[in-house]
């Protein structure tokens, strides 16, 4: 029989019993640690989560692994994975399964700058009732242009929401594929035009040599002076020292940041205290739905797989995403 591991911590492990009710052709597997995988490493055919990046050369039988994450840096970064010496493996990512919690978390941010809800919360802690002066600098997102950067499915999600909000929204995207209710979608190398005309800029970008500190001060300077950004992709696909200084001069109005570049973010950060940066750990895909939706692609895709069909969301190795 052959075995299907499941790779997941505790936190974010689905119902086994549903994985085993999905694939009742397999023995599945849960393994905590490398060590935890070493003994199936003859038999794996499958794996669902985080397969060790240094263990994939010793898993002959190894056909596919789903991520349980959109993001793929966490295999295709590893110092350890080679991505030319497994040509046949095919590796799906989890794209798609957090695009509305991260839409969510998008418009929460954005909602909280037009609104100054940080100047709120902290007149709430020390007990002050301020004034309309106070909250002079509100305004409304209506007939508001973004810029979104990565329109993949959370990219899309964005764009949606936007549309709802009554704003317009560019697209920016590697392929220039055209994205549903974008106004236009262009290339990153035709972005800047794009970014003088923006009031936010939305950035979902994943993590890969191509976009490593991509959004530098050439990116921040080209903004709308007093635009906002917000960053919900990979923190290592911003210049944190170039957006301090955008978000100290102001250039960058504000920025509401899920991600950075070393997380967890250090105290010593001048992030953590300026008055115009909101700052999450990294939550924002979090959902109790998440398990349920995860599971659903897996589903699919484990169908197609049988099938012999082309899986969903199927990973350009060489590209990282």
């Amino acid at each position: 029989m052959p075995t299907l591991l499941v790779c997941l911590p505790d936190d974010q492990l689905p119902d086994l019993d549903r994985v085993r009710a999905l694939a009742p052709e397999f023995e599945v597997v849960r393994t905590r640690s490398k060590e935890d995988v070493r003994p199936h490493l003859g038999e794996v055919t499958v794996a669902l989560g985080y397969f060790p990046p240094a263990l994939v050369a010793e898993a002959p039988a190894l056909e596919w692994i789903q991520s349980w994450s959109a993001g793929l840096d966490w295999l295709v970064a590893h110092e350890a994975f080679d991505s030319s010496a497994h040509p046949d493996l095919m590796v799906t990512s989890a794209s798609g399964v957090h695009a509305v919690p991260i839409g969510e978390h998008v418009f929460a941010m954005l909602l909280a700058v037009a609104r100054d809800l940080p100047r709120a919360f902290r007149d709430q802690r020390d007990r002050r009732w301020g004034t309309s002066d106070d909250y002079g600098g509100v305004f409304e997102w209506l007939n508001k242009r973004l810029v979104m950067i990565g329109a993949g499915s959370i990219g899309e999600r964005v764009i949606r929401l936007a549309d709802a909000f009554g704003m317009t929204a560019v697209a920016v995207r590697h392929s220039g594929r055209e994205t549903p209710g974008a106004l236009r979608t262009v290339t990153p190398d035709a972005m800047t035009d794009e970014l003088a005309e923006a009031d936010a800029v939305v950035a979902a970008l994943p993590a890969t040599a191509a976009t490593y500190r991509m959004l530098d001060a050439s990116v921040f300077g080209a903004m709308k002076r007093g635009a906002v950004f917000v960053n919900v992709g990979r923190g290592e696909t911003v210049d944190q020292y170039d957006l301090i200084e955008a978000l100290r001069s102001g250039q960058v109005g504000a920025a509401g940041l899920d991600v950075v570049e070393d997380e967890p973010l250090p105290a010593s950060s001048p992030l953590w205290t300026m008055d115009n940066v909101i700052v999450t750990p990294h939550v924002a895909g979090d959902t109790p739905r998440y398990a349920d939706r995860a599971l659903a692609l897996f589903a699919d895709n484990l169908n197609r797989w049988r099938a012999g069909s082309d899986l969903r969301n199927r990973v350009d190795l060489d590209a990282g995403y």
